[in-house]
């Protein structure tokens, strides 16, 4: 199998190695050394030489004058990996910028400590793994690829441990790219939380049954809590969730039918449905919950006062099924419509026992996203 380097000598190198996700590539020509002092692609091999991955020889044929290895070598390396051109663009989208992407199989010959679910990591183009801190970690995933978000916040934590960004690029089958930033985020109000007390003070109050199963509560002229409930028609409008709370913290006397009305299971361990148990859990953080239904989520949250800001949060209840994101294609529209009325799409995470962490999906900064030449 012949190996060219434009302007070399032929080389014949010392094999092609097939195993695990990528063939294995070897090559000596004299830009070896130049590949990764100054690109940092490859690994360097002990008499010489670097060992390159098929997506690293991919990138390096199309952007280093690199010659391919063989005829066949797509239709070789496209056989041992089927994610071969979908990859490629998303190393073209990082490298072509001037950043350095090195990959996770290159990491531990080099003693980066990194987290083992990420593609690689990326060092920004005045940057070089061999002297510098990298900036972030990478994963990619097609646009059909399940959004799985409790993986993502446990990547994300562990990646942020490490003092870097955790960074999504996905890819269409039109091999665009687009990038995104994630981040646990802890979002926090100023409005006092409901006590006890005022669920019970509310659970006591007259009320109205609605076509929603909400609670329409009449002549109420001293109502104990900010964040609960829609003022209008000179009384508060509860939704289902809302009142659910109100029931199960409320007077036992006076008890809500929750089977007429709840969309979701009780769950065992606190007694409640989990979309009750998050909104108690944004309530108890201080912030005022609307509907998000202009904006396609299940709330958008404000820190204070509605009318005082604009709501910054837009959260989604994941046992609602029409608004669960089950896959990366959706994840990215969400996010962007966030992004479009300058608020942040925030993803929560039951942690259990009624407790949730946050993830935050984000477009980062104009000169952070990265994308293929198209």
């Amino acid at each position: 199998m012949i190996f060219l380097d434009r302007g070399d000598e032929i080389v014949v190198p010392l094999g092609l190695v097939m195993g695990g996700d990528n063939g294995t590539w070897y090559f000596d020509g004299k830009s070896a050394d130049r590949l990764w002092h100054k690109s940092a692609l490859g690994i360097i091999m002990e008499g010489g030489g670097i060992s390159l991955t098929s997506v690293e020889m991919l990138f390096c044929i199309n952007h280093r004058n690199i010659d391919p290895p063989s005829e066949d070598f797509m239709q070789t390396a496209l056989n041992a990996d089927s994610k071969l051109i979908m990859e490629h663009a998303v190393m073209e989208a990082l490298r072509t910028p001037g950043n350095k992407i090195v990959l996770r199989r290159n990491l531990d010959s080099l003693g980066i400590g990194h987290s083992k679910k990420s593609w690689g990591l990326r060092w920004d183009s005045d940057k070089h793994p061999s002297r510098d801190l990298p900036a972030s970690e990478i994963r990619w995933y097609t646009a059909e690829e399940e959004f799985d978000h409790n993986d993502l916040f446990d990547w994300v934590a562990e990646v942020e441990s490490l003092g870097r960004i955790a960074e999504a690029l996905v890819v269409d089958e039109e091999l665009s790219v687009v990038t995104y930033h994630l981040s646990t985020v802890d979002p926090i109000g100023n409005l006092k939380p409901p006590t006890t007390e005022d669920f019970l003070k509310i659970s006591n109050y007259e009320y109205s049954e609605t076509i929603t199963g909400g609670a329409f509560f009449t002549n109420v002229t001293d109502w104990p809590v900010e964040a609960i409930g829609v003022p209008t028609q000179g009384g508060r409008q509860l939704d289902w969730v809302e009142r659910e709370l109100v029931q199960f913290f409320g007077d036992s006397t006076n008890r809500f039918e929750i089977e007429s009305y709840s969309s979701g299971q009780e769950n065992s361990e606190i007694g409640i449905t989990n979309t009750a148990s998050l909104l108690l859990n944004l309530l108890k953080r201080g912030l005022n919950t609307r509907s998000g239904f202009k904006f396609g989520t299940t709330w958008r949250c404000y820190s204070g006062s509605v009318g005082q800001d604009h709501a910054p949060w837009l959260i989604n209840d994941p046992e609602d099924e029409q608004k669960t994101v089950g896959v990366w294609a959706k994840a990215c529209l969400t996010s962007r419509l966030a992004s479009g009325v300058n608020k942040h799409w925030i993803c929560p995470v039951d942690v259990g026992f009624g407790d949730w962490d946050f993830l935050k999906i984000s477009r980062p900064p104009a000169d952070s996203r990265w994308s293929n030449p198209r």
